[in-house]
């Protein structure tokens, strides 16, 4: 009786099991949020206890490496294993759509790592776009270096977008979708660089003395962009600004105060560009261009604010939180019904799909190394935009 019992323990116990807590921390992580999931929540998940899971992993913090780590390892032998550009386009997308969510891991939550694991991090997947730049450059030869770059990013961004939102379609349509907006932006054709001067001013600062209450906001959003909501106390703000705990409290009286004044800033800046780009006269496809012009420029000023309005309206408060929601919704419909006008008939889904991708090509360009400082950030991501807001059907071969 004993043995027999012995045997159905083991039998309990799965050879894969240390890959399934991964997996179950990874979707648990992706969903709610490092910091709303425990241990015990992914012990369960898996349907074991929190004492089993420790035999895996340390804690939470090592998971949490894991599930990065694992995630950026598979990115990268895709790219690695592919033999040209063309295939590898056509795999990512199908992965794309088996992975989805893969990308929230690496640019929201990998921010809760410790800063030497983070650079580890960013070092690895920053390999991935250099060798997806090798197969960009081996299909268009005499390609500038920077725009090798630039393209092997936004070809990363396309797949990582799909992470971001839930619309969806049936498995086909949807991988050839992907390749159709993957194959726009590595095939895009960019004007001539600009000559050297000075790029774009970051988050749109000037060097000007500023309120106090000003110079804490800034650096609570630079903060909350870099560390999350969450791992950000209102200390660290005060230090950040120069100012003491007393003081930061007579402008915002709690830390989450500032988060909703920070996401306020950034959709009045954006409805503002978007007045702007509306107003003008013209065709449907000339109010397209306007508008895509006009996120790009708020992109680049607010780069800041693009990491908050991406990652952190769930930690606003119900109200805000409902405002901030429907306001996204709003600026994607007005979107998806200037992209109908232009391309008449087009999938409501679809068009949702190609406007996300096209938005986050922008928000990580700008968000990216030394890319945010070109001087022709803004022209080239026009081009890129439009590329992929027009595509038609990608070529079947590489």
């Amino acid at each position: 009786m004993q043995a027999e019992a012995s045997r159905r323990t083991v039998a309990r116990r799965p050879p894969d099991r240390k890959a399934r807590i991964v997996a179950a921390a990874a979707e648990l992580f992706r969903t709610r949020g490092y910091h709303n999931v425990s241990v015990a929540d992914v012990a369960a998940e898996v349907g074991i206890t929190a004492p089993a899971l420790y035999r895996h992993f340390r804690g939470k913090p090592d998971l949490l490496l894991q599930v990065v780590d694992t995630t950026i390892t598979t990115v990268a032998a895709s790219a690695a294993e592919a033999p040209d550009l063309g295939a590898y386009l056509r795999s990512s997308a199908s992965a794309a759509v088996e992975r989805r969510g893969s990308a929230v891991l690496w640019q929201r939550e990998a921010r809760h790592l410790p800063e030497d694991r983070r650079r580890e991090q960013r070092r690895a997947l920053g390999g991935v776009a250099d060798r997806i730049g090798v197969l960009i450059r081996a299909a268009r030869p005499g390609l500038d270096q920077g725009d090798e770059h630039l393209l092997a990013w936004a070809v990363l961004s396309v797949y990582g977008s799909i992470s971001w939102h839930r619309t969806s379609l049936p498995r086909r349509r949807f991988e050839e979708l992907l390749h159709r907006l993957g194959y726009a932006a590595a095939h895009c054709p960019l004007g001539a660089r600009a000559a050297a001067g000075e790029g774009p001013s970051p988050d749109g600062h000037p060097g000007l003395p500023v309120s106090r209450r000003e110079e804490i906001l800034v650096e609570a959003i630079r903060l909350f962009d870099e560390r999350g909501f969450q791992s950000v106390s209102t200390d660290d703000i005060g230090e950040a600004a120069g100012a003491s705990g007393p003081s930061i409290y007579k402008h915002f009286p709690t830390k989450t105060d500032l988060l909703v004044a920070a996401v306020m800033r950034g959709g009045e800046q954006r409805r503002a560009g978007t007045a702007r780009a509306l107003s003008g006269p013209g065709t449907p496809r000339g109010t397209l261009d306007r508008l895509l012009r006009s996120y790009i420029e708020f992109a680049i000023g607010q780069s800041r604010l693009i990491g908050l309005l991406i990652g952190e309206l769930d930690q606003l408060p119900e109200k805000e939180r409902k405002l901030a929601r429907q306001t996204q919704r709003e600026y994607l419909t007005l979107w998806v019904r200037l992209l109908d006008a232009v391309r008449p008939g087009l999938d409501a889904a679809e068009a949702r799909i190609v406007v996300l991708a096209v938005l986050t090509v922008i928000d990580n360009a700008v968000r990216t190394g030394a890319m945010g400082e070109r001087p022709d950030l803004a022209d080239r991501l026009a081009e890129i935009g439009t590329a992929m807001l027009l595509a038609r059907d990608a070529p079947t071969t590489p």
